[in-house]
């Protein structure tokens, strides 16, 4: 019952994470595609799709580095991959997710120019 509990607790703590970054996002997201002219642009041009999957699994690379190298290692679950992410795979993992994020933005700003 214990090892049940701290799962449902880690599940929480990785859904709390999600759920605030995807809510900063989202914020931001929309203030930026109303300077933007709105939706209409982008679900114009066709881009309205790939534009979102970039920004999704952007901003999910970097919840990734961030769980497991800053929440997982403090944890009390007992995993068989609980060590932090390397430090190859933590640059990677960050640049993909830099890279995801700015090429949603380029694909924006090249839509509204």
């Amino acid at each position: 019952m214990k090892k049940a509990g701290i799962l449902v607790w880690e599940l929480t703590k990785l859904a709390g994470v999600m759920f605030v970054a995807l809510l900063i996002y989202s914020i931001i997201n929309a203030l930026l595609l109303e300077a933007a002219g709105g939706m209409d642009a982008l679900e114009a041009s066709g881009l309205f799709t790939v534009f979102f999957l970039l920004q999704t699994g952007g901003v999910l690379a970097l919840i990734t580095v961030y769980y497991r190298n800053r929440l997982l290692p403090k944890s009390k679950l007992q995993l068989p991959a609980r060590d932090p992410l390397s430090p190859v795979w933590t640059r990677r993992l960050i640049g993909l997710g830099i890279a995801a994020i700015a090429a949603s933005y380029i694909i924006l700003f090249m839509i509204i120019t």
